[in-house]
């Protein structure tokens, strides 16, 4: 063991000894639920820091009802009297003994369900933090995914009640694409739902958390092609639903016996051999391709990346953004 190890460890130890001796925390209150309520040192106290980074993000000890203290949430907990909010009593309409949270994070109780308005309203009085969702039942609210609920009566997205699609049969598919029995929609962040017409709806199932297929098409999004900005839902046709896969870098896809990249068959590739290297390269039997353009003069053969010296390079040149590097 070199001097250089054994000083890197004695350095570890003593930061880690100055921080356990500095650390107010004894153990978490329920791990399984939330990483920022703690117990004190003592088990006297409650302390509320943000995944325990005491240090970057600082601490709030709790004046709580240690007996009857529960976690709900990774940021809400409730004793008898109070619900709170990361270390502060929520200063709202809530029946407490009904306080729960769903998800993690969808505060409700018997007669409500509540939206966050205020993130930071536990630091500040001033503060608006909470506001009651119009119209949601709190017996049937889900939560379908961060973008979308239902209840008994509605559907919401982003907390908004939303009439453009039917509350019986609607459905989330993944990250981006929904249904209900008019049809499969596109959505994303706080653009208008796009109705996707084409779509066979019986055989409609998600391939990634971004990607759907029916029996004859891939639907996906594009958001960039060729260094610029665009806003398109395109079809892919298979023929195999066995040949199709994603590769780290999603835009690159490989169907039947073609590679796409960025919606848009690249016809230099051989599918067959067609690997990816990483940091938008890629290669087969004959090319190397670097975001989904073939790199003149480079050697497939002998291209790889080296994770030492973080360098892409083949027998001839070393490579940088798809360009050869001047020696």
């Amino acid at each position: 063991m070199t001097l250089a190890v054994i000083f890197v460890i004695i350095i570890s130890l003593v930061g880690y000894g100055i921080y356990r001796f500095f650390n107010p925390f004894g153990e978490l209150v329920n791990e399984e639920v939330s990483d920022s309520y703690f117990y004190s040192r003592d088990k006297e106290h409650i302390i509320y820091s943000p995944m325990g980074n005491w240090f970057s993000l600082g601490k709030h000890e709790m004046d709580v009802d240690l007996s009857t203290f529960k976690v709900l949430g990774r940021d809400y907990a409730k004793d008898q009297q109070y619900a709170y909010f990361k270390s502060r009593a929520i200063n709202f309409q809530i029946d407490v003994p009904s306080f729960n949270v769903k998800e993690g994070y969808v505060p409700l109780d018997k007669n409500y369900v509540y939206v966050l308005v205020d993130d930071l309203y536990y630091l500040d009085d001033s503060r608006e933090g909470f506001k009651i969702l119009e119209d949601a039942d709190p017996n049937t609210y889900v939560q379908l995914n961060y973008n979308f609920a239902k209840d008994k009566n509605f559907v919401f997205r982003n907390n908004e009640k939303i009439k453009e699609v039917n509350h019986e049969s609607f459905e989330v598919i993944n990250d981006e694409f929904c249904k209900d029995n008019n049809g499969v929609y596109f959505y994303w962040y706080q653009k208008p739902l796009r109705i996707i017409k084409e779509v066979n709806l019986s055989e409609v199932v998600a391939l990634t958390n971004s990607c759907i297929r029916d029996d004859k098409y891939i639907y996906i999004h594009i958001g960039r092609r060729n260094y610029e900005e665009v806003d398109e839902v395109i079809n892919i046709p298979f023929k195999d639903v066995e040949t199709i896969k994603f590769f780290e870098d999603h835009a690159f896809i490989k169907v039947d016996d073609k590679i796409y990249y960025e919606g848009v068959i690249l016809e230099a590739a051989d599918a067959f051999s067609f690997e990816e290297i990483g940091y938008g390269y890629a290669k087969d039997v004959k090319y190397v391709f670097f975001n989904g353009k073939v790199i003149p003069g480079a050697d497939s053969k002998t291209f790889k990346y080296n994770d030492i010296k973080y360098t892409f390079s083949d027998k001839n040149n070393t490579y940088k953004a798809g360009e050869v590097v001047k020696k």
